[in-house]
């Protein structure tokens, strides 16, 4: 351990952390009651019926640089952190959903947003999304002069290019190419007709300009290529467009009921994480999850299948570093078998390596409480920064769901 930061919040959402070029660690996140990340109380209304918005810089060695924080209006958004990036200048972008608010004396609208940020955490840029029914912001991804952006919708939603809209009561996905002001290149987005739904939850981009989306669908879809159809609850997918929005490849985890949860792209590979339950085949052999199990699997950059590994533990954050090498993190009962040895139910951070999966080390964090691992992010050093939340236990008449306080830790490599 390198060092490590509790981010006492409260609230139900775990924190998003990512690593700046100079190695400065930025955070987002909500909170519902007095915080001090170490530069002193933040704005704080009591009488707020939704949470609040932090957006903080830390430096590498974890000393607080600035933090801001956002009192919400009673606006009729959930107020949530989607997403949070770095792009390939070094600007922060951000991605949620407020219910009207003021950041650094920049407006923010009342509804999703995704917003670039200046080194001090000004608003530079942002856009909001005007429409019908819900929109959700689930990740931001960077991209060659600005981001990409995924999530669900439902509803008559503008992406910018289109007014786009799902079967009459159902959820679709979307994912939409912006450049550096914000502008929408290109939206697109998949639905699975009246009986089913398409959720996109984790994105990355290749270094050809290549995006990738994983996320679940139910019942029929087409993502361009042939048709999916699944009798699960959900069933995991990963899918390639090229910088154009042109349907690349698509591919499934037929058979098993779950999710990709996380995604990362190395040199020539995809890497795909998530939870599933039954079985999958991968390279025709089988993955059998029993009652619960996490995976990960790795595709090359044109959809062929490379490896896959399943282990009794959740897989919830996902890396690569300079080297190729894969970064996982989730939390375990004490029965992870990624590990040589047992260990107490907890925390854990796994390294592997980018050819087959295998563990170069794994390490394990003992917890009482039910944790969880939001972000996980590898610097040029190759040190490791984790960030997530413990649930805290809290009397009856609690008037928020599930709180929980964040932390943040890094790793020496």
């Amino acid at each position: 351990m390198a060092w490590s930061r509790p981010l006492a919040h409260g609230d139900s959402e775990a924190p998003h952390a990512v690593i700046a070029p100079d190695g400065d660690v930025l955070v987002a996140a909500t909170y519902r009651e007095p915080m001090d990340v170490g530069g002193g109380p933040l704005p704080f209304n009591r009488s707020a019926s939704k949470p609040h918005l932090l957006v903080a810089r830390f430096s590498p060695d974890g000393a607080l640089r600035w933090a801001h924080g956002v009192i919400p209006e009673e606006g009729t958004s959930r107020v949530r952190v989607g997403g949070l990036v770095i792009d390939t200048q070094g600007r922060p972008w951000l991605g949620g959903a407020i219910s009207g608010a003021t950041l650094s004396g920049t407006r923010l609208p009342d509804g999703p947003f995704i917003a670039r940020l200046s080194a001090s955490g000004t608003v530079e840029a942002v856009k909001g999304f005007a429409g019908e029914g819900a929109l959700t912001i689930q990740a931001v991804t960077s991209d060659a002069g600005g981001v990409v952006v995924v999530g669900d919708f439902s509803g008559e939603q503008d992406f910018g290019d289109a007014v786009r809209s799902p079967p009459d009561g159902e959820r679709g996905a979307f994912v939409m190419r912006l450049d550096a002001q914000g502008r929408t290149r290109w939206s697109r987005v998949w639905s699975a007709g009246a009986e089913g739904f398409v959720t996109a939850r984790a994105a990355g981009v290749d270094a050809f300009g290549g995006i990738y989306v994983g996320g679940a669908y139910a019942g029929a879809v087409c993502f361009g290529g042939g048709q999916f159809l699944t009798v699960r609850q959900r069933t995991p997918f990963v899918l390639k467009l090229t910088p154009e929005g042109t349907h690349a490849w698509s591919r499934d985890l037929r058979g098993s009921t779950g999710a990709v949860n996380a995604l990362a792209v190395g040199p020539d590979r995809v890497y795909v994480a998530g939870a599933f339950s039954s079985r999958f085949y991968f390279q025709g052999k089988p993955h059998d999850a029993g009652n619960h199990h996490g995976f990960v699997a790795a595709f090359s950059a044109d959809g062929q299948e490379r490896w896959a590994r399943s282990f009794a533990a959740t897989a919830t954050a996902l890396a690569t570093d300079d080297a190729g090498q894969l970064t996982l993190s989730g939390t375990h009962d004490g029965a992870l078998d990624l590990a040589r040895t047992a260990a107490p139910a907890g925390l854990y951070v796994a390294r592997l390596q980018p050819e087959k999966g295998d563990a170069l080390w794994v390490r394990t964090l003992e917890s009482p409480q039910q944790p969880s691992a939001r972000t996980v992010a590898v610097d040029v050093t190759g040190h490791t920064l984790v960030a997530g939340a413990l649930r805290r236990k809290l009397p009856p008449g609690t008037p928020y769901p599930q709180p929980q306080d964040g932390f943040l830790f890094r790793l020496k490599p």
